[in-house]
């Protein structure tokens, strides 16, 4: 069986020899049923029989280089077989592959025309050679709009078919396409806001400068104080210049900017989630101390992220938000109540608009040299667990500027060995 499917496929991609093979077929029945008269009375082969079955045959081999051609041929094949013998015959058959053909290859126009035309003159070569009112010779002409109907209905299908590979491969397309744009977005919304923290402290320290130089000789204290707060600046500079140039290596157009979110309005957040439905267990940490700007900003925009995930996914669960900070790092926690995936091992972009909030996620982590899990938890509900070292961009901790190693180590959050950031499709 699967020889012979294999030969039917390799058989129908060679067209001509599917033509010769069709025209063969066509030619056989006729050769072994010549037809019958319209009383009854079967007719022998002959030579007439012969000579129009051949041609017909001979027709049909051509009929995807000149469908016209071979219809105007097989319609004067069937009628010319009416008129010598009188008789009906499957040498209709001729005429309704090439109607066939006709619809499957030309335009509406010129389909319409060929069909009504080789209707309507079988039609009145049946009326005035063979006899018979017109209600009697009608079945050539049911024949023949049956032919181009059932074209039309393979042609119908086949636009059908093409439109949907079409969608697949577009969809495919913009897929990538979106996965990407949204990745290179993300790196720019980082870029751009970490800018407005440079900028901003480098404002700062052009203005302490100024200060330190206008007062170094008449108050060496207050200059001592500004060149503190330009050293101060200065390191925090560096920090974030050393976590943009180690990620952001690309250009792009200039986006708007706006001053960056920090953990300090981490209560507006909350409302607005608590006020589109959601609802969020926290309680705000009695004192952070002071952090860096770019880890504030990772810390916000992870809290956001997982919140706005558990508002498309789990609007009924209930949203638990913890922030720890350690001596050398920041955990954001942030878990919900909501029903275990289906799959925990699935990846995590499996369809259009899966995965890019992780993504997002995960670039800003990495960015600030932390690490971050996600995945269902095995009581149910879902998990975003984030480390984020406090250190990072420190001189001494970055080999591009101390010559050495970085000398981080965040802790590992509890349960990673069963997260993984790749695990599910809910973020």
């Amino acid at each position: 069986m699967e020889r012979l499917i294999r030969f039917c496929r390799a058989f129908a991609r060679h067209p001509l020899a599917l033509d010769l093979a069709l025209a063969l077929v066509i030619l056989l029945i006729n050769l072994l049923v010549p037809g019958g008269k319209h009383i009854g009375e079967r007719i022998e082969l002959n030579a007439t029989v012969v000579v129009l079955a051949v041609a017909g045959a001979a027709a049909i081999t051509f009929r995807r280089r000149a469908p016209i051609s071979v219809l105007v041929v097989c319609t004067g094949v069937a009628t010319a077989f009416e008129i010598a013998e009188q008789a009906k015959s499957p040498i209709v058959l001729y005429m309704g592959v090439a109607v066939f053909t006709v619809v499957l290859s030309k335009d509406r126009l010129t389909r319409s025309v060929a069909v009504i035309a080789t209707a309507l003159v079988t039609l009145l070569m049946e009326v005035l050679f063979v006899g018979g009112d017109v209600l009697d010779n009608l079945g050539l002409v049911f024949f023949v709009l049956f032919s181009g109907a059932i074209g039309e209905a393979v042609r119908n299908r086949r636009a059908w078919l093409h439109e949907l590979e079409e969608r697949a491969l577009r969809a495919e397309r913009s897929r990538d396409e979106e996965a990407q744009r949204r990745v290179i977005e993300e790196r720019l919304r980082i870029a751009h806001e970490l800018h407005d923290v440079i900028a901003h402290h480098i404002a700062l320290m052009n203005v302490q400068s100024g200060v330190a130089a206008h007062v170094l000789r008449t108050q060496p204290d207050e200059a001592e104080r500004a060149l503190a707060l330009v050293r101060s600046g200065g390191r925090t500079v560096l920090q974030e210049l050393t976590v943009l140039l180690g990620v952001l290596r690309r250009s792009g157009s200039p986006l708007p900017t706006a001053p960056a979110p920090s953990l300090s309005e981490l209560s507006a957040l909350v409302q607005s989630f608590t006020a589109a439905g959601v609802k969020v267990d926290w309680t705000p940490p009695e004192s952070l101390g002071e952090l860096p700007d770019v880890i504030e900003l990772t810390a916000y925009r992870i809290i956001q992220e997982s919140l706005t995930n558990v508002l498309k996914h789990a609007p009924t669960a209930t949203a638990h938000v913890q922030i720890t900070r350690a001596p050398r790092n920041l955990t954001i926690t942030v878990t919900d109540s909501g029903a275990r995936p289906a799959s925990a091992t699935a990846p995590a972009i499996t369809h259009l608009g899966a995965g890019h909030g992780l993504i997002g996620m995960r670039e800003r982590v990495a960015a600030v040299g932390g690490e971050l899990v996600a995945g269902p938890e095995a009581a149910g509900g879902w998990a975003v667990r984030a480390v984020l070292p406090l250190e990072t961009g420190d001189v001494g901790d970055h080999p591009d500027i101390a010559g050495r190693r970085p000398d981080t180590d965040p802790q590992r959050v509890p349960g990673a060995g069963e997260l993984s950031s790749r695990s599910g499709g809910r973020c």
